[in-house]
């Protein structure tokens, strides 16, 4: 069994930022793939399951998220190196997307809880967001995409949700994948 969790913030006010990036590819992977998501409070989060992969969206917001995926862990009895874990990271270019094995949260809050609560050897799949340097990392990624920006991360959810998909019959390898907007 596979745990794919897409890390983001709950809420409207959260919608639509570069921060909610792992929601969007969860929700895009869900609605390719057959049912939405439930709300389940043991896990704190909202879940979906197909064909016995379990989509995650932490509801616990981004840096208590390692709560939420360690209950639905446990629960299901995942296998740490089958987690799977989407994120924006402000250290790669926006359009590069990195998938790694293991290794730290680079400063990420969401992953560093995750980390605490399961450890690092689960896969991460990072997409880029860049950043400005005018602009306070937080305030970043917490900003309201513009239509145009919201356009241009619609291509990379929808590849970042392709590659998803075929790696569940294939394996998932390290590498990193540019996305022409």
């Amino acid at each position: 069994m596979k745990l794919i969790v897409g890390l983001g913030n709950p809420g409207k006010k959260y919608t639509n930022t570069r921060h909610n990036l792992g929601f969007m590819v969860a929700d895009n992977i869900a609605q390719k793939m057959g049912p939405g998501f439930d709300y389940e409070q043991k896990y704190e989060a909202d879940i979906a399951d197909i064909d016995g992969i379990k989509l995650l969206k932490p509801q616990t917001y981004m840096n208590e998220s390692g709560q939420s995926v360690l209950k639905a862990k446990k629960y299901y009895k995942v296998e740490i190196k089958n987690i799977w874990v989407i994120h924006d990271d402000v250290d790669l270019a926006d359009g590069k997307v990195r998938i790694q094995f293991s290794g730290t949260s680079a400063g990420h809050k969401g992953v560093q809880s995750v980390i605490d609560n399961i450890g690092e050897n689960f896969w991460k799949l990072r997409i880029g967001v860049g950043r400005d340097d005018r602009i306070a990392t937080d305030d970043w990624v917490l900003k309201k995409l513009s239509e145009k920006e919201i356009k241009n991360y619609k291509l990379i959810i929808d590849k970042v949700t392709d590659y998803v998909i075929n790696s569940l019959s294939h394996e998932i390898t390290e590498h990193t994948i540019k996305i022409e907007k």
